[in-house]
C-alpha cells in the first residue's frame, strides 16, 4: 500500500475518482499530480459562475452578503430565488461551507458541505448545483449523497437520528424543483458498508489500471498524461451529455483537491 493512502483523507471527489479510473485516483492521490482542468468558453463561464454563487450563499447563510456587483442580474435573481426558497430564520442554525471529518472505524472520511441547517430537531444538508438542468435522481445514490449523509449521522454532531436527517439538492435556475432525499437507520448501515468495501478496495489494490470506458477519458483533466491528447472540446450544445462529470468538476475546481 503506498503511503499516501494512510494519509488521505476519503472525500466524494476522491470515491468517484476511483470510480471513474483508478488510474486517475492515483494520480491525483497517490502521485500528487494534481493537472489542471483545462476547460475553455461556455464551459469556463458555468465554472465561474458557480464558483460565484457558492461564494454568495455562503456570505448570505454568514449573515450579510454585501452590494452585488453591477451587471450581476443572474446572480441577483438567483440570490433572490435562495432567500424566498430558504429565509433566513431564527429557529435554525445555519452553518455554510461547513467541514466535517471522522477517523471513527479505520475510516478517514471528509465531506464539505455547502449548507448545514439544524433546528427542531432534524439536520438538512443542502448542496447547490448551478448546472442547466434540475437536479436528477440519480443524485440520490451518487458518492456524494452517501458519504455525506453517512458522515453526518456517524459523527453524530448534532445528536439527531437518521430518520431526522435529509440531503437536499438546489439549482436556482429551477428553485422550484429540488431533489430531497431522506435517511434512515437502514440506509446508514447500506452506505457505511459500501463506503468500507469501496476504501478497502483502494487500500488493498497492488495496481491501478486505467479504465477502459471511454465516456470516462474522453473529458478528464488527465487525458494528456495517459493519451498524450488535449481534452476534447465541449461544445455548447453539449453541456448536458450525461457522460461529463459536472458535479466533480465543480467540486475539484470549487473546494480544491482532497488535502490531508
Amino acid at each position: 500500500m503506498p503511503s499516501e493512502l494512510s494519509k488521505l483523507w476519503f472525500s466524494q471527489a476522491s470515491l468517484s475518482a476511483w470510480q471513474s479510473c483508478p488510474l486517475k485516483f492515483k494520480y491525483r492521490y497517490i502521485d500528487g499530480l494534481y493537472w489542471p482542468f483545462a476547460a475553455g468558453g461556455k464551459v469556463s463561464e458555468h465554472i465561474e459562475l458557480g464558483r460565484r454563487f457558492h461564494l454568495l450563499a455562503q456570505r448570505y447563510f454568514s449573515g450579510g452578503v454585501g452590494a452585488l456587483p453591477p451587471g450581476e442580474p443572474m446572480l441577483a435573481t438567483w440570490l433572490n430565488q435562495l432567500q424566498e426558497y430558504l429565509p433566513l430564520s431564527a429557529k435554525e442554525e445555519f452553518l455554510p461551507e461547513y467541514e466535517l471529518r471522522s477517523a471513527q472505524n479505520d475510516l478517514r472520511l471528509l465531506a464539505k458541505y455547502d449548507l448545514l441547517a439544524a433546528g427542531q430537531g432534524k439536520v438538512t444538508i443542502y448542496d447547490w448545483k448551478t448546472d442547466e438542468r434540475p437536479p436528477r435522481s440519480a443524485f440520490a445514490v451518487s458518492p456524494q449523497t452517501r458519504l455525506y449523509l453517512y458522515l453526518l449521522t456517524l459523527t453524530g454532531y448534532f445528536g439527531v437520528e437518521a430518520e431526522n436527517v435529509q440531503m437536499v439538492y438546489w439549482n436556482p435556475r429551477f428553485p422550484r424543483e429540488p431533489l430531497t432525499v431522506n435517511y434512515s437507520v437502514q440506509q446508514q448501515e447500506q452506505d457505511g458498508a459500501w463506503i468500507r468495501r469501496l476504501i478497502d478496495q483502494i487500500m488493498s489494490t497492488a495496481a491501478f489500471p486505467a479504465t477502459n470506458n471511454e465516456k470516462n477519458c474522453r473529458f478528464c483533466e488527465y487525458r494528456p498524461v495517459c493519451h498524450g491528447q488535449g481534452l476534447e472540446e465541449v461544445q455548447e450544445d453539449l453541456l448536458d451529455i450525461d457522460e461529463v462529470d459536472w458535479e466533480q468538476v465543480q467540486e475539484i475546481v470549487l473546494q480544491g483537491v482532497n488535502l490531508p
